[in-house]
């Protein structure tokens, strides 16, 4: 589902409840111990039932879909989707084997499921975070227009994009309420249309589609936009949630999850299902006709009771595990009702898109843009200034920096300009002076200067202190033993913080 506006009000589609649940007896005498993943003997015999029967039971138009959920007990049984709208649906329900070659079946009566309606509905101030409300420029048509959540960020190589749905970013595919189809290059905006009355001018650009084409061909609704420099915090950080692991896990029943996204904000959920085949509906542009009906397989189920976790306009939301700090992303949600929303497992739209998840901030001496640490490297007695391009920990080449003057030190490199790759922070022993190189890559582009700083200063490091995806300057006094931190907007020093005075005997190693 899409979240939909019309010029004159909101208009809000929402999936029905799921109606009832039929438990049936289990092959398990007890509920099975550990982790329910995709490894566990009771979620694999399941799997193996589900496999062979769901081909003959998805003939029936009024099965949905079917799942690896549990019964009351925790007991993984074969969970069955009944459209509750069909008129013979209690006919169906009732021919239903209570149990397939040992394995209990559980029938949920729902309505159909759809993509979920493309708040975090403010606009925000450049470089935004993530889990908000965006979407495609012109999703309007039709005396409506339409909106989701720009999810997360990924990289290609060491290009950043934003992650969303293709029906958030990209679905509109007939001109007819429009005049126009969704484009490469096209605009992708914060807020959506749907949060700014339908005025496009009254948002602002914060990437540019690059058509993926995801559906109907493969089995994720995923899209990518180019991230617009300087729009995007770099760190990938998400609304609520902040920044995320690189590295992904793969959902477990039970799995403690959470989300942020445009309507509902940072919600908490389960995994309630695993390997799930499902029919989605799609509309060939914003409150459109049907474009055409996909049957997914192998999708993450998690509960939804009373779209309380998922609801419409949180499409595109990232879902990750449910930790304090720094969690790893689970799912892409994409679909659901008002008792199931399902998500597209992580891993298959990173294939898809040749992609890695990007975490907190960017190296701070990644210079190449390689998600990969590179070293800095200066001689003190010639001068000489070279960085050593890293991967891993293997040298792969070396880059002059030429020589400067020995009076100046390096102090540090950190992302101060937000373009995802080092610059480096230099200060004049002698004179007090402080600059930044501002790097594309290995090659120095331009000169800040910080001005004049006395002597009895030392610049101790450089990092991101306050968590807005910019570095800041750490100082250190050797004479008065005084610390204090610049907070940065980027290469323009905005604000002071004292951590107060420590004896000049201890001294700052920002390593």
């Amino acid at each position: 589902m899409r979240s939909i506006n019309r010029f004159i009000g909101n208009l809000f589609k929402f999936s029905a409840a799921i109606i009832c649940a039929i438990l049936a007896a289990s092959t398990f005498a007890a509920p099975p111990t550990g982790v329910l993943d995709d490894t566990h003997a009771a979620v694999r015999a399941v799997m193996a039932v589900q496999s062979e029967v769901t081909p003959d039971l998805m003939r029936q138009p009024e099965i949905l879909g079917t799942a690896v959920g549990v019964d009351t007990a925790g007991t993984p049984v074969l969970t069955i989707y009944v459209d509750r709208d069909a008129p013979n649906a209690r006919d169906v329900i009732r021919n239903l084997p209570r149990e397939f070659r040992g394995v209990g079946v559980q029938v949920q009566l729902t309505d159909k499921f759809r993509a979920m309606s493309v708040s975090h509905t403010a606009k925000q101030t450049p470089p935004i975070q993530l889990g908000t409300s965006g979407g495609w420029a012109y999703d309007l048509a039709n005396g409506f227009c339409c909106g989701g959540t720009l999810g997360a960020l990924v990289k290609i190589g060491s290009t950043q994009y934003i992650l969303s749905n293709y029906h958030v970013f990209e679905s509109d595919i007939v001109s007819g309420g429009n005049n126009r189809t969704a484009q490469t290059g096209d605009p992708i905006i914060q807020p959506g249309l749907i949060d700014v009355s339908c005025n496009k001018n009254l948002a602002q650009t914060v990437g540019t589609l690059v058509k993926k084409s995801s559906l109907p061909g493969s089995n994720v609704d995923c899209a990518i936009a180019a991230v617009v420099p300087g729009m995007v915090r770099t760190d990938g950080a998400i609304l609520e949630i902040g920044t995320i692991s690189n590295t992904t896990v793969s959902a477990f029943i039970n799995q403690a999850v959470k989300k942020s996204g445009r309507t509902t904000g940072l919600t908490h959920s389960s995994v309630s299902g695993l390997n799930a085949t499902i029919i989605v509906d799609y509309d060939n542009e914003c409150a459109g006709g049907l474009a055409f009906t996909k049957t997914f397989t192998g999708q993450i189920v998690v509960a939804n009771p009373g779209n309380h976790f998922l609801n419409s306009g949180d499409s595109g939301s990232l879902m990750v595990e449910d930790v304090a700090t720094t969690p790893h992303a689970v799912g892409l949600l994409f679909a659901g009702t008002s008792v199931d929303a399902i998500a597209n497992p992580i891993g298959q739209v990173l294939a898809f898109l040749g992609a890695t998840m990007v975490s907190g901030g960017p190296n701070r001496s990644d210079f190449n843009g390689d998600g990969k640490a590179d070293i800095l490297w200066q001689n003190s007695s010639t001068g000489q200034r070279v960085i050593w391009l890293m991967n891993g920990t293997a040298h792969q080449s070396t880059v002059s920096l030429g020589t400067v003057p020995t009076q100046w030190s390096i102090v540090g490199s950190s992302d101060f300009n937000g373009d995802g790759k080092a610059d480096i922070l230099w200060q004049n022993s002698a004179t007090g002076q402080r600059i930044i190189w501002i790097m594309n890559g290995t090659a120095h582009t331009s000169t800040v200067s910080l001005g004049t700083v006395p002597t009895s200063w030392s610049i101790a490091g450089s990092g991101d202190f306050n968590g807005d995806g910019k570095a800041d300057i750490l100082w250190q006094n050797s004479s008065t033993g005084q610390r204090l931190i610049w907070i940065m907007n980027g290469t323009v020093h905005t604000s002071n913080v004292s951590l107060g005075t420590v004896s000049t005997s201890w001294s700052i190693r920002n390593y």
